[in-house]
């Protein structure tokens, strides 16, 4: 029995381990006042070695819940390895027009995904990605727990 138990584990976690999709992850932490500066620019470097599959770009943005704003100003750019530059500016919805989360939310932390790009060709080689908040009203985004960008290849 013991033997049939630990094959069946071993074998689930090869199987989850090839399953895995993802290029790139990385999500920073604000400091403890929960402030994203307006001079706090997130730079992020990946690289894609199969340019047949389609990829996901996804921006991860983590708040306070009960967010004040019901959107958020991001300049996104990026650099792709034959050194051009695509500059996106996005006003990110918070809530929906009824006021509801968009996030998904755990007690007072909510994690929103954002796709920059969806199901796109990426070539081979690196890439820099920059974003960056465009807050109007202060030098600082308030509530902000963290920012983050996962790279997933679609299946």
């Amino acid at each position: 029995m013991k033997t049939k138990s630990l094959l069946l584990i071993a074998f689930l976690f090869i199987v989850l381990s090839c399953n895995s999709s993802s290029t790139f992850n990385q999500f920073d932490k604000m400091p403890e006042n929960n402030h994203w500066d307006k001079s706090d620019v997130k730079q992020y470097e990946f690289e894609i070695k199969d340019d047949t599959k389609l990829y996901n770009i996804v921006f991860e943005f983590s708040h306070v819940y009960d967010y004040q704003f019901a959107s958020v100003p991001i300049q996104f750019s990026i650099e792709s390895p034959d050194g051009k530059t695509e500059n996106l500016a996005i006003d990110m919805p918070i809530r929906e027009s009824d006021g509801k989360e968009i996030a998904d939310c755990s007690g007072d932390v909510c994690d929103l995904k954002y796709r920059i790009k969806e199901k796109t060709t990426l070539s081979k080689g690196i890439y820099k990605i920059t974003i960056s908040q465009d807050f109007k009203m202060a030098t600082f985004l308030p509530n902000v727990i963290g920012v983050g960008l996962n790279v997933d290849s679609v299946k």
